[in-house]
């Protein structure tokens, strides 16, 4: 979400085309500016009568330059300060300069995803008044709030950081949907911000955003303990070599996959359509393989966020990923998930499968039946009927994931006959197909998902369902 998606015209477009959810980037802009993006969000999803994610993404344990920009020469020597800093003199503001004593010289100094490059000379003065010299690497125009890494540097800041706190109050308060964690480093970290969440009464899952060498190296603890992870391509390929950036990506989504947690692949998608109406068959091809290891969602940034054509860039990534999917084996994963409810989850999928019906169906209160659902990536549409509106909202992240809102009845017939109709409206079905729903029974009851039942659309079935044991 960004200034190219503001008119609610253009936002309404944006879902229309294909946008299953919308991520609010807290490293720009403020606190107004990022409730009003979730309003407009909202408001759009609305009118089209149907759910949209919005996922915060947390600014994390990142530095940024200030709000001048600078004209870097080769060769030149700058300085490096924390607060504002003057251009004019060569004097770099950045939002935090803890790390200058782990630095060591001749340290790389990377800025804006590394498009410009400094080197680390040394350190002057003590405490709070310290700066840095540094040698222009690789100049060009530094722009206003770039970002700033420091590949193997410690930054010596916390997690989550004082804006990060104040931005969570804000989270939880507006009721954002996901909570995107930048620069986990460990599971630590993740735990750490589950405490933060637990003190605010912040109930939004977690997506760790995997960007640093850390973080690969721990990446199995991080996906433990997260309830997703975001393949954050720009950063990371600021901190690895580039060309270790396609194993890495397959690693984690491995890993993900085989723990059963939500996937994200993000950065540089469609690049090229920040400026152009049309893709490159690299671009193409990247967004298609991503499709193809049956990620929950891909993610645009820029060209959406800024982008000269923010429509046809999700209208393209919308019609690659269908032209993937038609195309996909059968492949069910097997998820580390025990007990009964995920062995019916299992056997209804697989009913589904072999019985060739239109869609598999979970009435949902808690929103654990559609993860689990979405987890094994079978080749159905999965519809997940929900009484909450926060479950309504956060599924649409989940894959091949299709939310509607249901009132909680609970007479079985009812609300089967209610689900039936607006998949008919939607056209998803016709008369004499076949469903197959997953639920718990009674209906709306306290008890998990234990009953499978195949429905006939317009057809009657007179047997009662009986929970399994």
């Amino acid at each position: 979400m960004g200034p190219a998606l503001e008119d609610p015209a253009t936002l309404e477009a944006a879902l229309k085309a294909g946008a299953d959810a919308v991520r609010v980037n807290f490293s720009h802009g403020d606190s107004a500016q990022h409730v009003r993006y979730l309003k407009l969000v909202r408001a759009a999803a609305q009118k089209l009568g149907r759910p949209c994610a919005v996922l915060a993404d947390l600014m994390g344990p990142k530095i940024r330059v200030d709000r001048n920009a600078y004209e870097l020469r080769f060769g030149a020597i700058v300085t490096l300060s924390r607060g504002r800093g003057i251009p004019a003199k060569g004097v770099i503001g950045l939002t935090h300069t803890g790390w200058f004593r782990n630095a060591k010289a001749g340290q790389r100094i990377l800025l804006d995803d590394g498009k410009l490059e400094l080197e680390f000379r040394g350190t002057k003065g003590a405490g709070a008044s310290m700066s840095a010299q540094a040698r222009v690497v690789r100049g060009g125009l530094l722009k206003p709030g770039k970002s700033l890494n420091v590949p193997g540097v410690d930054l010596g800041l916390p997690m989550p950081t004082t804006k990060d706190r104040a931005d969570l109050e804000v989270i939880a308060e507006a009721g954002f949907d996901w909570v995107a964690a930048s620069f986990v480093s460990s599971a630590e970290d993740v735990r750490r911000l589950r405490v933060h969440f637990d003190r605010l009464g912040l109930t939004a899952p977690i997506i760790s955003k995997i960007e640093n060498a850390a973080a690969v190296e721990r990446l199995t603890e991080i996906v433990e303990a997260s309830d997703g992870v975001m393949v954050a391509r720009g950063d990371l390929g600021v901190e690895v070599e580039l060309e270790r950036i396609p194993t890495l990506q397959r690693n984690v989504i491995h890993a993900a996959r085989a723990a059963g947690k939500v996937t994200i692949v993000a950065t540089q998608m469609l690049e090229t359509m920040i400026e152009n109406p049309i893709p490159t068959r690299a671009e193409v091809t990247d967004v298609s393989t991503a499709a193809l290891s049956r990620v929950d969602a891909l993610m645009l940034s820029a060209e959406t966020a800024a982008g000269k054509h923010p429509i046809e860039a999700i209208a393209t990534m919308d019609r690659i990923i269908r032209a993937a999917e038609r195309n996909l084996e059968e492949d069910i994963v097997s998820v580390p998930y025990g007990g009964a409810m995920a062995m019916m989850c299992e056997a209804g999928l697989y009913l589904s499968l072999i019985d060739s019906t239109q869609a598999l169906v979970t009435v949902s209160t808690r929103g654990s039946t559609p993860r689990i659902l979405a987890s094994y990536r079978g080749n159905i549409p999965i519809v997940a009927a929900c009484t909450s509106e926060e479950i309504y909202q956060r599924s649409t992240l989940y894959y091949s994931m299709h939310p509607i809102k249901v009132a909680p009845v609970h007479e079985t017939e009812k609300i089967f006959h209610s689900i039936e109709s607006e998949l008919r409206k939607r056209r998803m079905v016709v008369r004499g197909d076949a469903l197959v729903f997953v639920f718990g029974y009674p209906i709306h009851g306290r008890h998990r998902t234990n009953t499978i039942r195949r429905w006939v659309v317009e057809g009657r079935v007179t047997r009662r369902p009986r929970p399994a044991r």
